[in-house]
């Protein structure tokens, strides 16, 4: 008995000092992330059996327990993603709102205002100076303002990509690090520090990607992205990947097609093709939950062609390369025009992550929903590439107003040439497939001209009947050719431009132009250019002012100096509903309306993700605070403990002190 006595003191002594020990290590780790507190787990040590009683001899440690609420942990990892994408976003929406700079007199709709306003100064008098200054240092403003706004938010596009792939790499470095701690659990499954530095890279790997984490009984975690798809499992690991732009196909057995869909051009949208027959296909945004409607509301069919038939999607052109067969109803292909996120598989192919939201902007829960690289990919397809095909609308619809009028009007001093600014491709092929950057704007109708001698007074008018379907640029300059007798003289350029001159001791101008063929061809133009990037005030116009269109050819063919007919129309440009093309989709607004939507849109896009963002780094905050409250260190709480677990000690060497007393007693019995 008494050397039962003596044991048990012995192992509440070891015991104290494993529990004092535990408790040290605890306040000493209060402040470092991810740690959670321990605590010692006592259990009854046997009993033995004397003088027919049952006696207990103690207890014993049997393991160090780290506590975990795993409820509240899979919420908190929840809330970080959350908290992680929308922090992305709201700090590059704040970059693009940036890149706006809306003041009085800076931004986007200062510009186009202060343009519309020059003209219609020039409308007061078109014959001063200062006027055709105005013009042109206002119409340079714009071509400024969209040049500098465009590549700031290019900037802003390129980091978001150079940053998408530096998370990607950290995640995958993050996910092979837990695989290898999940090696070291799996042969300790008591090493704490092991399971500590684990859950830590998992908080980690969450603020990248929405995480869900399924607990094993050997101690190793599997992690699942979306709750879906494996990243970790045991020791291996499934890592992310940004690819390149690329199409996915999947044919339906009965499909006899040998060949490939091929496109060229870029877009924030996922495209996917599904042929209704075995020529034509349907278009969808969303995955195919919805298929695309035209201004009619009837569903948009394409019609697969070839190289030299594409089909504008988007923006993003598509054609077929086919070998042999033909299509089957059911027949889907996938384009993603754009750099995007994969997910390696146990068969070594890829899966497309990359998040896909709806025209509502929900986003399709079988793709990446949520962390910080969402959040990157988020941004840059729903805020930054629109707001960027916005600005290149806006700009181009400038670009052809402007030009239209411009080009059919008149100024002081009449054209002795005209060198065109926009190309075709192919000079012997009908304008309208000449690759022309404004040819599906080209009509049919005609063109008239008029030529004067040097005193000003009427030499001749020609006139040409163009039709885009038909005429290629060698037709028209031949039809200009023919009709003029040499007088005016029409040649095609090495670069596909076309070429005017009048002869010797003549001059000309446009008086008629149903056909759109001079804005077309860049003659007579005010600006050059065909997007925000290049939008340029026409140097033939800006080192001769007099060559600022405000009037127009009257019926006699003359032009009056006085004349305000075409400042006055480009004046009218600023409320005139017009067509305007941003990412594939065509609306009628006036231009002064929608570059307001531009510079409205980003600004209520700043405001949701500021009111996502506060939401959601709220629940994150909660969430740590409560489990905080439970796994995290108190050290008051730990101070107590020491007390307790020295109170203890002190305790169980009284007892040895007694048992070692007693059985000195008995000796000396002895």
């Amino acid at each position: 008995m008494i050397n039962t006595i003596y044991n048990t003191g012995i192992n509440g002594v070891v015991n104290s000092q494993a529990s004092v020990n535990v408790t040290t290590n605890n306040i000493s780790n209060a402040d470092v992330a991810g740690y959670k507190k321990q605590t010692p787990i006592y259990e009854t040590s046997g009993s033995i059996k004397s003088h027919g009683l049952h006696i207990g001899t103690g207890a014993q440690i049997a393991g160090i327990e780290a506590s975990m609420n795993y409820f509240v942990e899979q919420q908190y990892l929840s809330t970080s993603a959350d908290a992680a994408k929308f922090n992305q976003q709201l700090a590059y929406q704040m970059q693009l709102e940036g890149t706006l700079g809306q003041s009085d007199t800076t931004g986007l709709n200062a510009a186009l205002s202060g343009f519309f306003g020059g003209w219609n100064t020039l409308s007061s008098d078109p014959t001063q100076p200062g006027a055709w200054e105005e013009v042109l240092s206002t119409a340079q403003g714009i071509a400024s303002t969209y040049n500098d706004t465009y590549a700031q938010m290019e900037k802003i596009y390129t980091s978001i990509n150079q940053e998408i792939s530096a998370q990607v790499s950290e995640a995958n470095s993050l996910m092979d690090q837990i695989a290898a701690l999940n090696a070291q659990v799996a042969s300790n499954p008591t090493d704490n520090q092991a399971v500590d530095a684990r859950d830590q890279a998992i908080r980690e790997l969450s603020t990248y990607m929405n995480v869900t984490v399924e607990y094993q009984n050997d101690g190793t975690v599997t992690l699942l992205a979306e709750g879906q798809y494996t990243l970790v499992e045991g020791q291996q690991t499934h890592h992310l990947s940004s690819q390149s732009p690329q199409a996915r196909e999947s044919l339906v057995p009965s499909s006899s097609f040998d060949g490939s869909v091929q496109f060229q051009g870029e877009s924030s949208e996922e495209i996917m093709l599904e042929f209704i027959d075995a020529t034509h296909y349907k278009v969808s945004y969303d995955g195919g939950k919805t298929w695309a409607m035209d201004e009619s509301g009837n569903q948009v069919v394409c019609e697969a062609g070839d190289a030299d038939n594409p089909e504008n999607i988007a923006g993003v052109d598509v054609w077929f390369s086919t070998t042999s067969g033909t299509h089957a109803a059911g027949d889907r292909y996938v384009i993603t025009p754009k750099t995007g996120l994969y997910l390696e598989k146990d068969d070594g192919s890829y899966l497309n992550l990359t998040p896909l939201s709806d025209d509502q902007g929900i986003l399709s829960p079988d793709k990446a929903t949520s962390g910080s690289i969402a959040g990157l990919y988020i941004t840059r397809d729903d805020s930054v590439m629109p707001t960027m095909d916005a600005l290149d609308g806006l700009a181009q619809s400038v670009i052809w107003e402007t030009n239209v009028a411009h080009s059919k009007g008149a100024g002081l001093e009449h054209h002795t040439s005209l060198s065109g600014s926009y190309e075709v491709d192919d000079s012997t092929v009908p304008l309208s497939e000449s690759g022309l950057f404004f040819g599906d704007k080209l009509e049919s109708g005609d063109v008239e001209y008029v030529l004067y001698n040097d005193d000003g007074s009427i030499a001749s008018t020609i006139s040409i009947t163009v039709d885009p379907s038909t005429d290629s640029l060698d037709d028209i300059a031949t039809k200009i050719n023919a009709a003029s007798g040499g007088d005016l003289t029409a040649t095609v350029s090495a670069d596909g431009t076309l070429e005017m001159a009048s002869g010797t001791g003549l001059s000309f101008e446009v008086a008629q132009d149903d056909a759109n063929l001079m804005a077309g061809l860049g003659l007579n133009t005010f600006y050059t250019g065909t997007s925000a990037e290049t939008i340029a005030v026409n140097s033939y116009v800006s080192n001769n002012p007099q060559h600022i269109n405000a009037g127009a050819v009257g019926e006699d063919g003359s032009v009056t100096s006085g004349d305000n007919s075409t400042a006055l129309q480009l004046a009218a440009l600023a409320e005139k509903d017009v067509s305007i093309t941003a990412g594939g989709v065509t609306y009628t607004d006036s231009l002064s309306s929608f570059s307001s939507m531009i510079v409205a849109d980003v600004g209520a896009d700043v405001m949701l993700a500021e009111q996502n963002q506060a939401y959601a780094q709220g629940s994150n905050e909660y969430y740590y605070e409560y489990q905080l409250s439970s796994n995290g260190v108190n050290v008051d709480e730990e101070q107590l403990n020491l007390i307790k677990y020295q109170q203890q000690y002190e305790a169980c060497v009284k007892v040895i002190t007694t048992a070692r007393e007693m059985f000195d007693e008995v000796l000396d019995m002895l």
